[in-house]
């Protein structure tokens, strides 16, 4: 079974027209936000068979949204299959992806030498499974909108913010900033 996203092309976008005008009426008439699903047989001619291809068209208030995607998953409607599965596996792997190489900057290999991007690679790793250790932690925490943050997120609300330590021979102490919103998250976190 697959779902794989298909680019726009003059065929895809010819299926769609018809479903675009109506989405598009619906939103300047009603000023609400709309989607409409479609589903038909397309073969490129690359292709050795026809497949069947599904578009979603939303009306998002800055202008059309239109995606299109093939299956060969039977039985679904085109609405169950976009939001059961294909919206879902961008959350299982390509965020990750995403994070990893934008909010860890595992991108940044720019080195000639191997054991130079090696080494940063590897450090991008590190980060990202603190990252990883630093989410499993929120998620047992009551703070519900910190359970949807991403890597981004954690730095900025958590881990960017001012503190004064004070070491003396028996304890270290730390006092957070008045300033710093998510104090009490902090804290529940570090007393797990």
């Amino acid at each position: 079974m697959f779902i794989i996203g298909q680019a726009s092309n003059a065929v895809s976008k010819k299926k769609v027209s018809r479903a675009e005008k109506a989405v598009k009426h619906l939103y300047l008439k009603q000023k609400e936000k709309h989607q409409h699903f479609i589903n038909f047989t397309y073969k490129a001619k690359s292709w050795h068979k026809e497949q069947q291809c599904y578009s979603k068209v939303e009306s998002t208030g800055l202008g059309m949204n239109v995606r299109h995607f093939i299956s060969n998953i039977k039985q679904q409607e085109a609405r169950e299959l976009y939001f059961g599965f294909y919206v879902l596996r961008g959350e299982a792997s390509e965020n990750r992806i995403k994070e990893v190489k934008n909010m860890c900057f595992s991108d940044r290999l720019s080195n000639y030498g191997y054991w130079a991007n090696f080494f940063r690679l590897f450090i991008s790793s590190l980060a990202y499974e603190m990252f990883l250790l630093i989410k499993q932690k929120i998620k047992k925490t009551s703070f519900e909108t910190a359970k949807k943050w991403q890597i981004s997120s954690i730095r900025t609300y958590l881990l960017k913010f001012g503190t004064t330590i004070k070491i003396t021979k028996k304890c270290i102490y730390y006092q957070l900033s008045k300033a710093f919103v998510y104090k009490d998250l902090f804290r529940e976190i570090i007393t797990q």
